[in-house]
């Protein structure tokens, strides 16, 4: 072969081709091509899909009109654009401004009736996105999580110039959606999750429930997505939690560095960590999972519903435009609040108009009223549970915050949501939160303050553990108190690992509770089993007088305080040294 003045002989055109074959492979894999056309899909087994319902035969106009009595006209009326995700707790939201468009297109919906005819919603599932919009004036409200406001928080305040982001509102929590599944062992023994791979959004909500999990069982977890440890749970990340669910279901190979060889290994994606619609998509496409040799059906280890009080929804402006329209903004809350109460305790208003509102402004193909609606309330498939929201009414509201009376606000649910993730987030990845934004400055709370004579006919959610059956471990802590000897009175010393327990518990309020307290083998046997029952006791009657509420910490929950003196040390514990003694004398707290 001629080109141009060369001549090429047979080798050479072999080589070139060789070459040319080889760019396309390597593009094609770069592309992720051959995972598409070739995944690791031997797990996945045949699966009758759920008949897809057609948005576009929802006719706006032949839906229920709204049912919520709005408040007293305001004719504070400024153009208002809220950020929301795809995610139930906004329901309220949308139920009061009426759907798609502007709330003045929806004359029955509550914000038109009370005189808010220009506010509209727009769907953006990354909060980054929402904040650049909140920074540039095209946004006025926008929609994080307790767990995750911490660093939106420390972002929006960068492009605002100051600590102007201020949180108004709760409309709800998630309250199952938001999980972790994968191999159904891990139910029964979390410490089996040691090793694995999970993909989901680094570093946001459904990675926080993962880490959540696993920094209350003690297991490490690995921050750098490049490198596998195999004593720790790892990270592969996607853009969102549907673009991780799909990835949990092609299971393509990712390529990490072994921290304990320094060698390369393929390794497939073990779990996923993602909500509503990604779990359904996760549990009825990859059914089974092959892990560390051994097939196991998937399961839903650990999820808002049992840390049901871990993620609440947060709605959060910049406090120059929140002061500016104070009367909008109180009035907005006051449709939320009564569109919330109207959920709560008409499920037929959920089902026959907000769930088919939800689906025109979540506008995601084949997802219509009743898959929003079913998956709202939650449901087992499969003996796997999917879904699941809860919304707020004004009571829960405040409980959220603090205002009911029962905890100052660095005590309060949202102060342990806050903190707690923010802490963990500057701990395992720095880089993306250098420094929080101290609590007291993210809220303004006298939106919520001001308007007192809204009332709740619905209580504040309360765990109903007299029916709840126990699945599985969520949580075994081993926590180190130290006492005096003889004595079971708790030391001052010891506030700090009480509160820790106490954020646990609340964060975790749909589950049952143990406490177990063990000694060292100082002394005689008889008294050392008396003295860890009775220093459980007291741990225990603490964390009740912690929640003057009884909302989320209370007898109901209790299923048992044992003691169990020196007969049960930590594993390869034998009592000899004054550190193995010390690190014996220890309170259990589990969680199922």
């Amino acid at each position: 072969m001629r080109i141009g003045r060369l001549q090429l002989g047979p080798g050479a055109i072999i080589l070139i081709v060789l070459v040319m074959l080889g760019l396309l492979y390597q593009g094609f894999k770069q592309l992720g091509i051959f995972e598409k056309l070739n995944p690791t899909t031997n797990e996945r087994q045949a699966v009758v899909p759920d008949k897809r319902e057609n948005i576009e035969e929802i006719t706006r106009t032949a839906l229920p009109a709204s049912a919520v009595a709005a408040p007293q006209r305001t004719n504070d009326n400024p153009e208002v654009t809220i950020g929301i995700w795809t995610w139930q707790t906004v329901s309220g939201i949308i139920d009061a401004v009426g759907g798609p468009g502007k709330s003045g297109d929806h004359t029955d919906s509550c914000l038109c009736q009370a005189g808010i005819t220009n506010t509209r919603l727009v769907v953006q599932n990354d909060t980054a996105e929402q904040i650049k919009a909140l920074a540039a004036g095209q946004m006025q409200l926008v929609t994080t999580t307790g767990d995750q406001a911490a660093v939106d928080i420390a972002g929006a305040n960068k492009l605002l110039r100051g600590n102007k982001a201020k949180v108004v509102w709760s409309s709800g929590y998630s309250f199952g959606e938001d999980c972790l599944i994968g191999p159904e062992s891990w139910k029964r023994d979390p410490q089996l999750a040691r090793g694995s791979v999970v993909v989901t959004a680094v570093p946001y909500c459904d990675w926080n429930v993962t880490v959540n999990w696993a920094a209350d069982n003690q297991i490490p977890v690995n921050p750098n997505e490049q490198v596998y440890d195999p004593d720790a749970i790892n990270f592969v990340n996607a853009v969102d939690h549907i673009e991780a669910a799909q990835k949990y279901v092609l299971n393509g190979k990712v390529s990490l560095r072994n921290r304990a060889t320094g060698a390369n290994e393929e390794h497939q994606l073990d779990a996923v960590a993602t909500w509503t619609p990604g779990d359904v998509t996760a549990v009825k496409e990859r059914a089974t999972v092959n892990y560390k040799g051994k097939s196991e059906k998937v399961q839903k280890i650990v999820s808002t519903k049992e840390y049901s009080y871990m993620m609440p929804h947060i709605l959060f402006g910049n406090e120059d435009w929140l002061n500016q329209h104070r009367d909008y903004v109180k009035t907005l809350l006051r449709c939320v609040a009564r569109s919330n109460e109207r959920i709560k305790t008409d499920d037929n208003y959920l089902r026959d108009r907000v769930a088919a509102l939800n689906s025109l402004v979540f506008n995601m193909e084949g997802k219509g009223p009743s898959f929003w609606h079913k998956y709202f309330n939650g449901v087992v498939e499969d003996n796997v549970p999917l879904g699941g929201s809860r919304v707020n009414n004004i009571a829960e509201v405040r409980h959220l915050f603090g205002l009911d009376g029962s905890q100052p606000l660095e005590r309060s649910i949202f102060g342990i949501s806050y903190n707690d993730h923010g802490k963990r987030l500057q701990k395992l990845l720095p880089e993306r939160l250098p420094t929080i934004t101290p609590l007291a400055s993210v809220v303004d709370l006298s939106f919520i303050k001001e308007i007192t004579d809204e009332r709740s006919a619905a209580p504040v959610y309360q765990a109903d553990m007299g029916n709840r059956a126990t699945t599985g471990t969520v949580v075994k802590s081993n926590f180190q108190l130290t006492f005096d000897s003889g004595s079971a009175k708790l030391k001052p010393s010891e506030m700090a690992t009480l509160q820790e327990i106490r954020s646990l518990l609340i964060r975790a309020t749909d589950t049952k509770v143990s406490v177990e307290g063990h000694t060292d083998n100082v002394g005689d046997a008889n008294t050392n089993l008396r003295l860890s029952n009775e220093r459980a006791r007291s741990v225990w009657q603490w964390l009740k007088d912690s929640d003057p509420s009884g909302i989320n910490i209370n007898d109901k929950r209790l299923e048992g305080v044992e003691g169990y003196g020196s007969y049960r040390p930590l594993p390869n514990n034998q009592n000899r040294s004054d550190a193995e003694k010390a690190a014996n004398r220890r309170v259990v707290i589990v969680l199922k």
